[in-house]
């Protein structure tokens, strides 16, 4: 078997998959295999899947990121998985970077690399004028993840590797192991998701079952962000409802409770945020709550396995919190 899968989800992706494909092709890393789920693309990014080397999967409809990416999972067996979006151009030694370290640390489930951040694929920005995407998750006290490093120059980041909250689903590298660890009722990124803040939930999982997660600094790529600050307007209303919804998602299934009630100030000003935002500019997000509470049950079962298996202690969880 390779060492690592590598596994991209397509969805009307044919503008960018050349590249990140083409990335994949100039790794100094060989030891590993490619896998697409296409997910019922009308501009033919299946058609460029099938013209390479490597297996694709077609299915007939958007069955949304998440199950797409547990679909690849069971299709595949290797020591790492790379879950990679098609808007990602890897550098030459991301896999190889990714792989040697955690080799070197078993404690450590999940590595995130640096990503710049650009509006084309092609464009080659040098380390000396480019920004950056982001370098891994954080996590605010008010439950708002962020990307680290978002924005900064590319000499502010980590020389060396770097303990974080987790990876950002854009280019997350995964041991195996700790994805079957996390895993709740055979799911390891969540169906109910669909799609936005599933890499959070599983790095949140991660950190509850005692699973590290590295900044790797010799991991780097470029990626085109689609949803991010300032474009939120541009942004489809059901993803937008999605990324509020899937917030609420998040703190039923993995929040320990003296913690939440620790950072309930925080927690509870954001909150009001946006609630005001989304009755004020964004009324079509509304339904987020009616679909929280249409879920509610499918969490608090979810969480009941989650803290039942909860190795790490909430003052253990508040460092990741700030």
């Amino acid at each position: 078997m390779p060492r690592v899968a590598v596994q991209i989800v397509t969805y009307n992706s044919a503008s960018v998959l050349p590249m990140a494909l083409q990335s994949l092709r100039d790794q100094t890393f060989s030891d590993f295999s490619t896998l697409i789920i296409d997910n019922g693309s009308a501009d033919g990014s299946a058609q460029i899947a099938e013209a390479e080397p490597l297996r694709c999967v077609r299915n007939a409809h958007n069955v949304g990121y998440a199950a797409a990416h547990n679909q690849a999972l069971a299709l595949t067996d290797s020591t790492y998985v790379l879950t990679l979006n098609p808007d990602v151009r890897l550098d030459p030694g991301f896999l190889a970077a990714m792989v040697e370290t955690l080799n070197v640390y078993p404690e450590a489930g999940s590595g995130a690399g640096a990503l710049r951040r650009v509006d084309d694929l092609a464009d080659s920005q040098t380390e000396r004028t480019a920004r950056i995407d982001g370098a891994g998750l954080f996590m605010r006290r008010n439950r708002r993840q962020g990307l680290l490093y978002e924005g900064a120059a590319p000499d502010v980041l980590p020389t060396e590797i770097t303990p974080i909250f987790g990876v950002d689903g854009a280019a997350a590298f995964y041991r195996r192991t700790m994805l079957l660890d996390v895993s709740i009722k055979d799911e390891v990124f969540d169906l109910d998701f669909f799609m936005h803040k599933e890499d959070v939930d599983l790095s949140w999982r991660a950190r509850l079952r005692g699973w590290e997660c590295l900044f790797v600094p010799g991991a780097k790529g470029s990626h085109v962000r689609g949803f991010r600050p300032g474009i939120r307007a541009g942004v489809r209303s059901e993803i937008r409802r999605m990324a509020a919804r899937n917030r609420y998602l998040l703190m039923l299934k993995n929040e320990i409770g003296a913690h939440f009630w620790f950072d309930l100030p925080w927690i509870g000003a954001y909150e009001l945020g946006i609630l005001g935002y989304i009755l004020l500019r964004e009324r079509s997000s509304v339904k987020a709550y009616w679909d929280v509470w249409r879920l509610r049950r499918r969490m608090l079962d979810k969480r009941h396995l989650i803290q039942a298996g909860r190795r790490v202690s909430w003052p253990e969880m508040r460092r990741w919190f700030r």
